[in-house]
């Protein structure tokens, strides 16, 4: 009878210590899990964070190059005016000197006097050569102006465009890790995967809210390839909630 009890007490034991081994295990890879999630999270983060900055960096070189190859072209349309002009100029003057040519040339045969002609042919050449260099000049210049104008207008409307985008940009960031800190805080009290998940809801719809409004200051679109904030959060494995609800922000 005794050792029937001794045996019931071993059992007993056992099983309890089976079930503290199982319980202890099941917190070790919970534990792994959530540290996996984390790891996971933050890489996502980080990798997001490099893709946009990236994206930054090529959208910043596409701008300048734009830019550039807009007054490139300006250039180039600016000097063909300018070849057009001229070359009508000596077209003109070419048929004018001609006119004047045959002029004289009449005008000799019935005079027979070559001296006069000359004299004539060299003030009207002085005159028509002055004259349209004088009106190509100021032609020229008067274009030349009006462009640089122009160009200095473009550029101040390019550089105020920047700074309102880089004050947009700012905010947005502020707003972020304003809402982050707030979750952190939050998450750190949660005691349920309902309640976490509920501010991860919540995290996300405000960060939202901030992109719609970063991208309405700065023009940009939603379909213009930048991820939801909804589609960035995840955590893999069999925690279908992180701890860190803003992992993709």
């Amino acid at each position: 009878m005794s050792d029937r009890r001794e045996n019931s007490v071993l059992f007993s034991l056992k099983e309890l210590r089976r079930i503290e081994d199982d319980r202890q295990r099941r917190e070790q890879d919970d534990l792994t899990a959530r540290r996996e999630a984390e790891r996971a999270a933050k890489e996502a983060a980080e990798r997001a964070a490099r893709e946009e900055e990236e994206r930054r960096r090529r959208e910043e070189e596409e701008r300048i190059r734009r830019i550039e190859d807009e007054k490139q072209a300006r250039l180039r349309e600016e000097q063909l005016r300018l070849e057009e002009a001229e070359r009508r100029a000596r077209v003109e003057a070419d048929m004018q000197l001609q006119q004047e040519r045959m002029r004289l040339e009449v005008q000799h045969r019935a005079k027979n006097s070559p001296v006069k002609a000359v004299v004539g042919v060299s003030l009207v050449l002085i005159a028509i050569g002055g004259g349209l260099g004088y009106k190509l000049y100021q032609q020229h210049q008067t274009e030349m102006a009006a462009k640089s104008a122009e160009l200095a207008l473009v550029e101040r409307q390019k550089a105020q465009l920047e700074a309102a985008k880089a004050k947009a940009e700012a905010e947005y960031k502020g707003q972020i890790e304003a809402i982050k800190k707030e979750m952190d805080e939050k998450m750190a009290h949660a005691s349920s995967d309902a309640e976490r998940a509920r501010i991860r809801e919540e995290a996300t719809r405000a960060a939202m809210v901030a992109r719609s409004k970063r991208n309405a200051s700065t023009g940009k679109s939603s379909s213009s390839g930048e991820s939801s904030p909804v589609n960035k959060i995840r955590a893999p494995g069999k925690h279908e909630i992180s701890d860190n609800p803003l992992e993709g922000l």
